[in-house]
């Protein structure tokens, strides 16, 4: 061993490349290790996979004593132990799983001076004896891993890590370092008074994990939708996981039932099983581990492809570090979240059982920062790095779904008012499920029984399916149409802002992200593109880009050109099937693409358009001109104005304004000069130019009351049909 004095750069240089195998540190690595062979404490905020262990383990192996490390996962400890001993490191770790001669033998090592890395379950260092011996023993430092245990505000908080603040007083002269992947600005501060330390060095890296993409899709047949990520991976490792020990087990034997390699971890399981579990998946001998959230595992395994979140985490940090276990080998990794708003009533319940008031709060207060994550469509990157107190540079990360994606906005006022139709009627005294089976037309034995089916809302809905149903209740949740009272069961209730648009005095649009539907997705991946016009559409891609000064990936993504070059596309509307491709994205670059591919098809007329070339619209965006909108393109059509119409035929205005956007859209003919002053209609198709059709509010407010939805939505169907 190497006093610190005589530890040069070029030795710690050849340490790290000898032992390690690396030629370089990574960010913040080389600052961390200095000031631990210095003497220094040190606070470490450094992400999963940001190579925390190295800092500790190179200067153990450099220095003179033992450095002790306090970790909570005893499965993790057997790893790091095995991966230190694997690069010529002395280490051992005590723990529970250890038989009492095993024990025996690292102490004998320990005090012998043999080891340079001692791992150590929290609650040890409270031993009378054990920390009388560690008084007696050369230690170099001590570092405590997962420090945010040690705070009360952190996200994992364990009673048994407020025994380490004794740490100072027992070992003053003793340098201690704390590292967390996860820690506000408040947790961080509260570690550092908790465990006392003295002027250290504070080092929080980047939260951002480039080489993650993340994305949620609304949790719908969750084992299916399980099923068919890792289906996507290609027999990659990855990790699901689960709330309650009951669904983990169904998850891993539903995988094994479709012939996918995949085990359960949770504390339930036999201590032996879930340890041979985990070295199979360590091993490769299995493709999927299935855990409980709220268990965690100690997995330190570099090359996992994918993390399933199959239900919501209880925060943003417990969120943050599980994805972190994806993609540590810096290769790409994807995070993907199944999300329902009732998951938020799930995890109150337990909330709800905490006495005291101001952790109880704590945890709401988190539970309702991971809700609007998910809910909101802002780049996920950007509102994770902004929890943790970083701000993002860019605007689109091209990492997420929001942002790979795009989204769009949607008109729904008629298919809220007919939730809100159903539960006004039913006495706002029911769930989700219970009302939208009633729009649905289920006939369950409750419905029967009370005499739902001869409400007037029952099965008005019944055209789309549930899961359209369940997407709008909770997007009328998110902006205020409705709320959830009660723990575990909520009932919905209308507020005043739904009654503003129940009864017809507001619209309700909402935004939501843009994606194929599923039975589209496994049909696309059967088919390749044609190589050549992939190539083609690159570079077009390349030379907007260039023109935008944007990132290629901002104009359209690997995948939209993939599928272009392989459903070849000839209109708007099967343009606006191509993942990727919104309203927005078809205004600004559709025609030169569609022209593109034109173009190519002219000198390949050998090609032909696969049989199953574009998949129908969903529902939603297509245009039904029903007898009902004809009536009202008719009478428009004769002269009368959007009152008038309204009046004859006892609708509400804004329905009108629906019936005559598609009626434009469609070809129909009507006086515009009756229903829009030519003043409106120049200012109207202006502000339509500068903004784009996909939006109505972004138009209407720019005009400052000059005009109303409903007229905004008439002269946006009169442009789309000139289009």
């Amino acid at each position: 061993m190497l006093s610190m004095s005589s530890v040069s750069s070029d030795h710690i240089y050849k340490i790290l490349r000898d032992t390690f195998g690396f030629d370089s540190f990574r960010e913040n690595q080389e600052e961390v290790v200095q000031a631990l062979i210095q003497g220094r404490d040190v606070f470490t905020v450094m992400p999963t996979g940001g190579g925390k262990s190295l800092c500790y383990q190179l200067p153990a192996s450099l220095m003179d004593g033992t450095c002790v490390v306090i970790s909570p996962l005893i499965s993790l400890m057997k790893d790091q132990v095995d991966h230190a001993r694997h690069l010529g490191i002395p280490a051992a770790c005590l723990n529970s799983s250890l038989s009492a001669r095993e024990r025996s033998g690292v102490l004998e090592d320990f005090t012998g001076g043999q080891l340079d890395l001692l791992y150590l379950a929290p609650e040890r260092v409270a031993l009378a004896d054990f920390s009388s011996l560690l008084q007696r023993v050369k230690l170099c430092f001590i570092a405590v891993d997962e420090a945010h245990c040690i705070s009360e505000w952190g996200h994992d908080f364990r009673p048994d890590y407020l025994q380490l603040t004794e740490l100072r007083r027992l070992l003053p002269t003793v340098p201690l370092a704390a590292f967390t992947a996860t820690a506000t600005h408040r947790v961080q501060t509260d570690i550092i008074k908790r465990l006392n330390l003295h002027d250290p060095l504070v080092v929080r890296a980047s939260f951002n994990r480039p080489n993650l993409h993340y994305a949620i899709f609304p949790r719908e047949n969750i084992l299916r939708q399980i099923h068919q990520v890792v289906r996507e991976q290609d027999g990659e490792p990855g990790i699901v996981y689960r709330l309650s020990r009951a669904d983990v087990d169904k998850t891993a034997l539903y995988l094994q039932e479709h012939d996918i390699r995949a085990l359960p971890y949770h504390a339930g399981l036999d201590g032996g099983v879930r340890q041979q579990n985990q070295e199979a998946f360590n091993r490769d001998e299995v493709q999927v581990i299935v855990a409980t959230v709220a268990f965690g595992m100690g997995i330190d395994k570099s090359n996992v492809r994918f993390v399933i979140h199959g239900d919501l985490p209880k925060n943003m940090e417990s969120y943050y570090q599980e994805t972190g276990r994806a993609g540590r080998d810096g290769e790409k990794a994807y995070c993907v979240l199944f999300f329902q708003r009732g998951d938020m009533g799930r995890l109150g319940y337990f909330l709800n059982q905490i006495d005291n008031e101001e952790e109880r709060r704590a945890g709401w207060k988190k539970l309702e920062q991971m809700v609007s994550y998910c809910e909101r469509s802002v780049c996920r990157r950007h509102q994770i790095l902004s929890y943790f107190g970083e701000e993002y540079p860019r605007d689109n990360c091209g990492g997420c779904d929001v942002c790979t994606r795009g989204v769009e906005e949607v008109e729904a006022t008629t298919e809220a008012q007919m939730l809100m139709s159903a539960i006004y009627r039913t006495g706002q005294r029911f769930g989700a499920t219970y009302i939208i089976d009633i729009v649905t037309g289920a006939r369950t034995k409750k419905i029967l029984e009370l005499g739902h089916h001869r409400l007037k809302t029952y099965g008005v809905g019944s055209k789309k399916p549930k899961a359209f149903w369940r997407r709008l209740t909770d997007a009328m949740l998110q902006h205020g149409l409705l709320r959830a009272t009660g723990d575990r069961y909520p009932l919905l209730q209308i507020t005043p802002k739904g009654e503003d648009v129940l009864f017809g005095r507001q619209p309700f649009t909402y935004t939501r992200l843009i994606h194929p539907e599923q039975s589209q997705e496994a049909a696309r991946k059967e088919l390749s593109p044609n190589p050549e016009l992939f190539t083609i559409l690159r570079e077009l891609r390349r030379l907007q880009a260039e023109a935008e000064d944007v990132p290629p990936y901002v104009i359209f993504s690997d995948r939209s050109l993939r599928e272009m070059a392989t459903f070849l596309p000839a209109t708007d509307r099967e343009m606006l099937t191509i993942h990727g491709v919104g309203r927005i994205k078809l205004e600004r670059y559709g025609q030169r693409f569609l022209s593109a591919i034109r173009s190519w098809l002219e000198r390949h007329p050998e090609v032909e358009k696969p049989a199953t070339s574009v998949s129908p619209l969903p529902e939603k965006t297509k245009p039904v001109a029903g007898a009902s909108v004809e009536e009202s393109g008719r009478l428009a059509a004769e002269g009368m104005t959007l009152e008038e119409i309204a009046t004859r035929r006892g609708l509400k205005p804004m329905t009108v304004a629906q019936h005559l956007e598609t009626w434009l859209e469609q070809g129909g003919d009507v006086d515009m000069d009756r229903l829009l002053s030519a003043e409106k209609q120049a200012r109207l198709k202006v502000e339509f130019e500068t903004h784009g059709l996909a939006y109505l509010k972004p138009v209407v407010e720019s005009l400052e009351g000059l005009v109303s939805f409903d007229e905004a939505r008439i002269m946006r169907g009169y442009l789309r049909r000139q289009q």
